[in-house]
């Protein structure tokens, strides 16, 4: 398997090394999964950030009124003429900027052309499936995608709250920020991983800042997580398109394909709607649906109905080694992070935590002198 450091990926670039997919055991809540809709966490936190912005600017204004000198100036206050006033207005061309219909000066018309230019430079990276889930339609065969750098209206993007309430957010920024017209909810999930850590990085900075609390000493304290240094492992050669295998208990052989943020979207529709519908205290069985929904067969059953009342009386390894197959397909993103208390010296491991600085990254306030 190749096992890179989190960059991107250039075109050229020979593959390293082949791997085998063995799965593993893992904690299902616990994977980190990028989809059309914006993660539960990460939701909540783009929500409060803009109540924690409002009271910091509150905080800054209270702070410089406290700190300001009051001058009384009784000088008489100096007109202007007239005629000097427009004629300095008269100098200032005026031209018609035929992209959005308003009347500009040569000096912004300039500036906004300038960025214009610079925001279509976009840069080649190949995504972790490598193209081998694609066939050109529904995504880069080649496994090759043009990317640029977010602006500000991205930024505006995630700050509306019904686009990403909507589940919208993600696909809209990454329709404007990929230069190939795929549409975004059929790439991989995995790969729609990748692209979001990677946007973030060029986008703002490799430096993620997060708080985190010590599970051997229960303190919080601020870690930074590199996301440019975050091991990137490629598709190897002989895995997929088709997938297939042989449950290890029952002996059935099963089909199945990876997850896009199409699916995630719709399986995360079907879980509110259960909500919705029966109530919180009913059993959640969107680990089954989704199990079942990115299923193709299992011993030919492949309606997923079918499939879902097949899993329930598969004994459970059989249906932790499914699982386990297509949610850890051997490439992608290590999204597991070690990390060294800075309190107790002891090491722990994280999931790459969703915060509102993941895209909202906060400014750090320089301490002041007593």
């Amino acid at each position: 398997m190749d096992n890179e450091t989190f960059r991107p990926r250039r075109p050229n670039k020979e593959d390293e090394g082949q791997a085998t997919h063995q799965p593993q055991p893992q904690d299902e809540a616990q994977k980190l999964k990028i989809s059309g809709q914006l993660p539960e966490a990460m939701l909540k936190a783009i929500h409060s950030v803009k109540k924690e912005q409002i009271q910091e600017i509150e905080e800054d204004f209270d702070e410089n009124v406290e700190n300001e000198e009051v001058v009384e100036d009784h000088r008489p206050v100096m007109q202007r003429p007239k005629h000097v006033s427009e004629q300095r207005t008269s100098n200032v061309r005026k031209v018609k900027n035929s992209e959005n219909g308003m009347t500009t000066n040569e000096h912004l018309n300039e500036m906004l052309n300038n960025l214009k230019i610079k925001n279509t430079n976009y840069e080649e990276i190949v995504l972790p499936s490598k193209g081998r889930f694609y066939d050109g339609e529904n995504g880069p065969s080649s496994g090759i995608i043009s990317i640029r750098p977010m602006t500000g209206e991205e930024e505006q993007i995630l700050a509306t709250t019904r686009f990403v309430k909507r589940g919208e957010a993600l696909n809209m920024i990454f329709k404007n920020c990929i230069k190939e017209r795929y549409a975004p909810e059929n790439y991989l999930t995995i790969d729609r991983t990748y692209i979001l850590i990677y946007l973030r990085a060029i986008s703002y900075s490799a430096n993620y800042e997060v708080e985190v609390k010590c599970p051997h000493c229960d303190k919080k304290f601020g870690h930074t997580i590199k996301l440019d240094q975050l091991n990137c492992d490629y598709c190897p050669d002989g895995f997929g398109p088709a997938l297939e295998d042989a449950l290890p208990d029952s002996g059935y052989e099963f089909s199945y394909r990876l997850s896009t943020g199409k699916d995630e979207k719709e399986i995360s529709d079907y879980r509110e709607r259960r909500i919705k519908i029966f109530g919180d205290e009913a059993v959640d069985d969107t680990l089954t649906y989704r199990t079942a929904k990115l299923l193709r067969d299992i011993n030919g059953i492949s309606l997923t109905n079918e499939l879902q009342a097949v899993l329930k009386n598969l004994p459970i390894g059989d249906v932790a080694y499914i699982r386990n197959c297509i949610t850890e397909p051997p490439f992608g993103v290590e999204t597991n992070i070690n990390i060294i208390c800075a309190n107790c010296l002891e090491d722990f491991d994280i999931d790459l935590p969703l915060e509102a600085n993941f895209f909202f990254p906060r400014r750090k306030k320089a301490k002041t002198q007593a």
